[in-house]
């Protein structure tokens, strides 16, 4: 062995002459001694420092010292296997659980139990948010709407009151004032109310309130300087009631027939909006249904049992479900849809109009302060009536579609166009009495609503009676409308609860199916 020096003593040497069993006691003494030579290492006299071993057969760099970035590296990598071992054990031991029967049926039961739930809550939450913004449109857009409506008709029936007023004999009558007053004060009520209605995202909106909020004092006081002056006599009278219908026509008018427009567009948009067909949530619970039916193929393929009874009444549950939405969607479309589409065209139509003739009216008045002949506005008249004639068409055929029409709508319709045609012929009578200068007749046909028995109306009675059959059937037409919001709106209670227990239901059916199939690997 190297290194191990031999220090025990040479046996001695066989002699001739000795005996055999000395000879054998000599040979055991000498296996012996070499035996103890082999097994005990030898011990160096001297410690030996190294010094004359080679320099690449030195093992002193098994202690050396690791620099800091080893030992940081070697640090995070311990760390690292250290966090991700027991996760990693944890993944091994699930996928190899579901690589067993058990496992599968176990995995594709969460899989239907998720994707049962996950389409029934999003149908759930989809159904409730239809129904409070179905319920913001009824009670803040769609009156916001009509708020706005109010704000252009009483605006357009106040400046032609007041043309109207002034020129009546005298002074004019208190209950020409009054309604004057009444449809002042409409309009401002109405103002205020459109814009506590808008958010601060319509911008355009609210520029055109404060237009008009703005412009109505203005107007109002040009309208009493001519009254002051009219009493005194003084002609500028005139020019300042002249001056405030220009700025009622020109810039007040336009300003709220463009709200109008605004806001009934925001009705309409969010009603085509919600009454649309829930096709997102719908497809997710078609999707969950054709998971069940797959499931139970492989089921049936697994364990060879061609029905089960918890996938079974899943199914059931989920087609229920189904069937419910989709009734409800078609209503809610039916409703909401055709109906409202049926039930905003007179009303749009109807105001319009109704606008058109209050201007009209004015026009005729003012000719007669003005003293001047009505020939060039003849073919503006001419158009008021082809557009109050028109919207009463649409009235009549939308009323053809509506359950909810009475006799009453259509004795109105009957009303407004005999008004209509009254108005027609007095307008032709007044013409002529400013064409020959008869400017008594022309008063008396323009300011005096109550005749004898058996005379011909006058143009102020006959469109009286007009604007008042306009006003009651554009009523009408706004009362439709919000029966059908209403239908829409009711065609979606109880949807969101209903598919959320269902679909819970559901998934407990599908525990409950699989249940006995799971025991049997217990």
């Amino acid at each position: 062995m190297t290194g191990a020096k031999d220090t025990s003593e040479p046996a001695p040497p066989i002699q001739s002459g000795d005996s055999a069993g000395a000879q054998l006691v000599r040979t055991r003494t000498r296996l012996r001694d070499l035996g103890d030579a082999v097994t005990t290492p030898a011990r160096p006299a001297v410690e030996d420092d190294g010094a004359d071993v080679p320099e690449d057969t030195q093992d002193h760099w098994l202690d050396e010292v690791s620099s800091e970035e080893e030992e940081s590296h070697r640090s995070l990598v311990s760390r690292a296997t250290g966090t991700f071992t027991v996760p990693v054990l944890w993944l091994r031991r699930i996928f190899s659980y579901i690589a067993t029967t058990p496992g599968k049926l176990l995995t594709v039961t969460l899989v239907l139990s998720v994707a049962i739930f996950a389409a029934g809550y999003s149908m759930s939450q989809s159904s409730a948010t239809r129904q409070t913004a179905l319920d913001v449109l009824l009670t803040s857009t769609e009156p916001m709407s009509y708020a706005a409506h109010n704000l252009y008709t009483s605006l357009s029936l106040a400046d032609t009151i007041a043309t109207t007023g002034f020129v009546q004999a005298g002074v004019e009558s208190a209950g020409t004032r009054a309604r004057y007053n009444a449809a002042v004060d409409r309009a401002s009520v109405a103002a205020s109310e459109t814009a506590a209605g808008m958010t601060m995202d319509d911008d355009r909106a609210l520029e055109l309130v404060t237009t008009i909020q703005r412009q109505l004092p203005v107007y109002t006081g040009l309208v009493e300087t001519a009254r002051t002056n009219n009493r005194a006599g003084n002609p500028v009278s005139v020019a300042y009631m002249a001056e405030a219908s220009s700025l009622m026509r020109e810039e007040i008018l336009p300003a709220a027939s463009e709200l109008f427009i605004l806001t009934s567009g925001q009705v309409r948009e969010q009603q085509n909006h919600l009454t649309a067909p829930q096709w997102v949530p719908l497809s997710g619970l078609l999707a969950a249904v054709v998971f069940l039916l797959l499931a139970q193929w492989w089921l049936w393929r697994l364990t060879r049992r061609r029905l089960n009874k918890g996938f079974l009444a899943a199914t059931a549950l989920l087609v229920t479900a189904i069937i419910w939405v989709s009734v409800s969607n078609f209503g809610t479309w039916q409703a909401g849809t055709r109906g409202f589409e049926e039930a905003s065209m007179p009303w749009d139509s109807l105001t319009a109009s109704r606008i058109q003739a209050q201007q009209a009216r004015t026009t005729e008045t003012l000719s007669l302060v003005r003293r001047e002949s009505v020939d060039e506005s003849q073919a503006s008249f001419a158009d008021t009536i082809d557009g109050v004639t028109a919207a009463l068409d649409d009235y009549e055929a939308a009323e053809g579609h509506n359950p909810l029409a009475t006799s009453g709508n259509s004795r109105l319709v009957n009303e407004a166009r005999t008004a209509l045609i009254n108005w027609e012929d007095a307008h032709a009578r007044f013409a002529e009495a400013l064409r020959t200068g008869d400017f008594q007749e022309a008063v008396r046909l323009s300011t005096t609503t109550t005749v004898a028995p058996g005379s011909p109306p006058t143009a102020a009675g006959a469109y009286d009676t007009l604007d008042a059959a306009l006003s009651r059937l554009i009523a009408d037409a706004r009362s439709s409308m919000r029966a059908f919001i209403n239908d829409g709106l009711a065609a979606t209670q109880l949807v969101s609860t209903a598919v959320l227990v269902l679909s819970l239901a559901a998934v407990v059916a599908v525990w409950l199916g699989v249940r006995p199939r799971l025991q049997e690997y217990l």
